[in-house]
């Protein structure tokens, strides 16, 4: 049983580490997509892009324009706000990897809590009659 346990904390563990390491990296993309203006070329391509014949059938024109004005509008405004979003992200990194060594803690802590109980359950011997 208490290999189980292992196998499941070292899983979970892996899952929170690959989070981790998705979130980070893809907060320094959009840091630099944002701060080197690339972001918005594309947020400019998107917005006069005709919408796919298929969307047709569930999304309004007017919405699907409106959504494409709207994203590249926000763009444009971090792009104009946060032109040091680089050095800002270093912190929100920072603090994205200090989140996970918090969680691995706690997970490491919880796992060896249930390790020690499941040390303490002795399977019942029968007893003789």
């Amino acid at each position: 049983m208490k290999v189980v346990l292992w196998i499941v904390v070292g899983l979970l563990a892996a899952t929170w580490t690959g989070g981790a390491w998705f979130a980070a990296a893809s907060l320094e993309w959009a840091a630099q997509s944002v701060a080197s203006g690339d972001m918005t070329d594309v947020a400019r391509a998107m917005a006069g892009s005709p919408m796919p014949p298929w969307l047709a059938l569930w999304v309004d024109p007017a919405l699907w324009r409106a959504a494409q004005d709207m994203f590249l509008a926000s763009i444009e405004w971090l792009q104009r706000v946060l032109p040091a979003a680089p050095s800002l992200v270093a912190w929100v990194v920072a603090a994205v990897w200090l989140t996970w060594g918090a969680g691995v803690l706690l997970l490491l802590a919880l796992a060896g809590g249930v390790h020690w109980l499941l040390g303490r359950l002795r399977p019942s011997t029968p007893r003789p009659a």
